[in-house]
């Protein structure tokens, strides 16, 4: 293969969802030994394009190219076949198994625990086999994805949102990890929207807008301005995250001491929480994936009560076990959004109706639900066809505005918002902090995030969780805020 020739390139390739182009004659090209960024603001068609490449979606037209011949990419075991593997945003591990039995499924035969870390150790990837992935942080889970990829010998790896799900430590062990994958003579793709991240693992950047490339094989990254590949992905509308807004705040809504609960496996996940938070204001919680943070979202949100303490909510004095006491008056927005916040295969108008009070009833009301589902995507700039549209059609950063705009409706007194951006470019952050921003006019709002430098955005007061034990507050207008974020969510100082 000439020096020059992309181990991995497409050609002219489209790809049509009735009238609508995802992908309108798309030209890449990705190198061995070298890691590519591909940015482009959500609904820009990165995920198909990809898709494509990884064989889970076929092209209308254009050609793939593999080592400079054409190929047909018509399933992803076609492609793991052929040596290109792709690690999905939601990752495709079975929970209750060990690491092991996962890689064992992978590669159709049985694994033992020494074979699987020697798998490990020859790719520079640590694991413990006989843990079960459930008990994983995500970026002990995505490394036994890479790891499942490298061990059937994939030569292009492509990695949809890779830190979306990461802390900041992790974001850096990846993007290394990445760098000597690439070293060893492999392509590496990554999706990305955190445009300050890209010139510490690419070489070089491609940026789709609206279904085409606008920007191809831009490098070396580290040099490249981030503004400028912000106007770039949205034709010169780069929007910045509001600034934090300093309000009095109002009455105290929701107010809990010494709150305990379990993950979804009934394990102990967090204890001793006090939290309280007031009409007007943000407040925030973050901690590193695997210390109860996700837990206490859903415990906040009523998904899961918790097991012990007191909430006082509106005045009244009740066992947290109780929460929440009416469903309509907590509003929760949940990081799972194909999953828990909405069901994939029905519409928008129905998803609507699933939490929209009277929304169950024996006759719910159609008409008003698509009035309302229309405003939203007016006001929140949706990309969707209409209140028939299926929840699944639309990309991550749109249906995170729906399932917003959804849970806003209801006006309810206390907003509980779980890694709300997460996976998001930059325009679709801006919107979605403005909206939670508008929101804290009218209702409490708690937010819960891994990402420190969002909470310090948008709240008032952070805490931190460390093994599901609060570790301290931070007032956001602190000097140096977020490096005693950083100390506290890695356990090196306690507040």
């Amino acid at each position: 293969m000439p020096h020059d020739t992309p181990l991995l390139a497409c050609r002219g390739l489209t790809k049509r969802f009735g009238s609508f182009t995802a992908n309108d004659a798309v030209d890449l090209d990705l190198h061995a030994g070298r890691v590519h960024a591909l940015l482009g603001e959500n609904g820009a068609g990165k995920s198909t394009l990809m898709g494509m490449l990884a064989g889970s979606r076929r092209p209308d037209s254009g050609t793939i190219l593999l080592r400079g011949r054409p190929v047909r990419l018509d399933s992803p075991a076609r492609s793991l076949r052929l040596g290109i593997g792709m690690v999905h945003q939601r990752f495709m591990l079975v929970g209750p198994l060990s690491v092991a039995e996962n890689l064992s499924l992978a590669l159709g035969r049985l694994l033992g625990p020494g074979e699987v870390r020697d798998l490990g150790e020859r790719f520079g990837i640590p694991v413990e086999p006989e843990r079960r992935i459930d008990d994983l942080s995500m970026g002990e889970r995505q490394r036994v994805e890479i790891l499942k990829l490298l061990a059937r010998d994939a030569g292009v790896l492509i990695l949809d949102e890779p830190t979306s799900v990461l802390a900041p430590e992790e974001i850096l062990e990846l993007y290394a990890l990445l760098r000597r994958l690439a070293a060893d003579g492999r392509a590496v793709v990554f999706v990305s929207h955190k445009l300050e991240e890209i010139g510490l693992a690419a070489d070089e950047v491609s940026i789709l807008r609206r279904g085409r490339v606008v920007a191809r094989n831009l490098g070396p990254a580290s040099e490249l301005d981030p503004a400028e590949l912000a106007r770039l992905m949205m034709g010169g509308e780069s929007g910045t995250p509001p600034a934090r807004l300093r309000r009095a705040a109002g009455e105290t809504v929701f107010s809990a001491r010494g709150l305990g609960g379990s993950d979804a496996q009934g394990l102990p996940a967090f204890s001793g929480v006090d939290i309280e938070a007031r009409q007007g204001e943000i407040v925030a919680v973050t901690a590193v994936a695997g210390n109860g943070l996700e837990a206490l979202a859903q415990a906040l949100g009523g998904v899961r009560p918790p097991v012990s303490g007191r909430i006082v909510f509106l005045g009244r004095d009740m066992d947290a076990r109780r929460w929440p006491p009416e469903r309509e008056r907590v509003a929760f927005v949940p990081e799972d959004r194909h999953g828990q916040a909405t069901v994939p295969d029905l519409t928008l108008r129905e998803n609507f109706l699933l939490t929209t009070p009277g929304g169950r009833s024996l006759f719910p009301d159609f008409a008003g639900a698509d009035r309302l589902v229309r405003r939203a995507i007016e006001e929140f700039r949706i990309a969707a066809s209409g209140p028939g549209a299926l929840a699944r059609e639309l990309s991550g950063g749109n249906l995170q505005k729906f399932i917003l705009a959804r849970e806003l409706h209801k006006e309810a007194p206390l907003l509980v918002v779980e890694q709300p951006t997460q996976g998001l470019d930059v325009s679709a952050v801006a919107e979605v902090r403005a909206a939670l921003a508008r929101a804290a006019d009218d209702a409490a709002v708690i937010l819960l995030t891994g990402d420190p430098e969002e909470a310090l955005a948008l709240a008032s007061r952070v805490m931190v969780l460390y093994r599901g034990r609060p570790a301290g507050w931070v007032d956001s207008g602190a000097p140096g805020a977020l490096d005693v974020l950083g100390r506290l969510m890695s356990g090196l100082e306690a507040a």
